[in-house]
């Protein structure tokens, strides 16, 4: 695919670097071990065709959308968005402080047409288990649902037609099943490595290795821009919707700091490659270097996304200062915890 993008799906315990930062869409799927086997919490929906401009039949799908352009930054942010718009008029409806670590314990699964990226993960919390009935009975107290509504900026923006959801057993979404699916679901099925999953001859959540230095996500929110004040955080908070604002940020040198040489050979040769290269090279060796200093390889995947979002000179400096690496490493973890991300 253009821009460096896996052009096959996969599954993998996170997604890969460029996959993860240039996705276009996102979603969820909780899942529940069941008597019967794997149980997939599907919502009953209209699904929206671009094409023709209207709502398809009603067929069961995954939780999902596209990306805001320019404001989310990870794949976490959209699919836990699109989740919550979707359920979070029922009662006691999971929040996103509680979604994001349950998404950190899963797996995702990239699907390359449309440039997808699926979170799956185990939903055993009573507030999941009969969230069913609860959509259900807020729908009928909420009454029909608008078509669209118009955006501040003036758009018009479709609303997701969910007539209600389902806890469906993964045994009943074979081939030869009699339920309506959505295009995009019955395309996830066919992934080789979910399909085991489902049908319980592999369970990915234990069997994935953990990821490896090329499987870097970015970070949970993204980073804001470079502001004016001294001694601040690059993601401090700002704006209304959460965002990592950068509400001012000092400049950190070599000046009386004591720089230990740490540069990796690749990284070394990146100097001189794209921007893109250059990125791939730098975020391979701090993920290597981050990893002692995080709690754990999920958290060492989102810090080294986070630390990426520099400008270019503070993060040569990360790869060269220790004490600058540790800081900054403690700062992202600070957002984090502000964030709900870190518990």
């Amino acid at each position: 695919m253009p821009g460096g993008l896996s052009g096959e799906a996969y599954i993998e315990r996170c997604g890969r670097l460029l996959d993860a930062e240039n996705f276009s869409a996102a979603g969820l799927l909780p899942y529940r071990r069941a008597e019967n086997g794997i149980e997939l919490l599907l919502p009953q929906e209209h699904p929206w065709n671009s094409f023709t401009q209207s709502y398809d039949p009603l067929a069961l799908n995954v939780f999902g959308g596209k990306r805001v352009p320019r404001q989310e930054r990870s794949t976490e942010t959209t699919a836990v968005r699109c989740f919550l718009e979707a359920v979070g008029q029922a009662s006691d409806a999971p929040d996103a402080e509680s979604l994001y670590p349950k998404l950190s314990a899963g797996f995702v699964m990239w699907y390359p047409m449309g440039k997808f990226m699926l979170h799956v993960f185990e939903a055993m919390e009573q507030n999941m288990t009969d969230l069913p009935e609860r959509f259900l009975e807020a729908k009928k107290q909420g009454g029909p649902a608008e078509e669209f509504k118009i955006t501040p900026a003036g758009t018009k923006r479709y609303i997701k037609q969910i007539e209600s959801l389902e806890w469906v057993p993964a045994s009943e979404l074979g081939p030869e099943s009699n339920k309506v699916v959505a295009d995009l679901l019955q395309n996830l099925l066919q992934v080789n490595g979910f399909r085991e999953f489902l049908d319980g001859t592999t369970d990915l959540a234990k069997t994935l290795p953990e990821a490896s230095s090329q499987n870097v996500s970015p970070d949970s929110k993204g980073a804001g821009k470079k502001g004016k004040g001294k001694g601040k955080t690059q993601w401090g908070k700002g704006g209304k919707n959460g965002k990592y604002g950068g509400k001012g940020m000092g400049k950190y040198g070599p000046k009386g700091m004591a720089i230990a040489p740490m540069m990796h050979p690749m990284v070394d040769q990146g100097y001189n490659n794209s921007p893109e290269m250059q990125r791939q090279a730098f975020g391979e060796q701090l993920y290597l270097m981050v990893q002692p200093l995080a709690p754990n390889l999920y958290l060492a995947q989102k810090i080294t996304g986070m630390l990426l979002e520099l400008p270019l000179n503070e993060l040569k400096l990360n790869l060269v200062s220790s004490d600058e690496l540790s800081r900054r490493v403690e700062e992202a973890l600070q957002v984090l915890r502000e964030d709900g991300v870190v518990q």
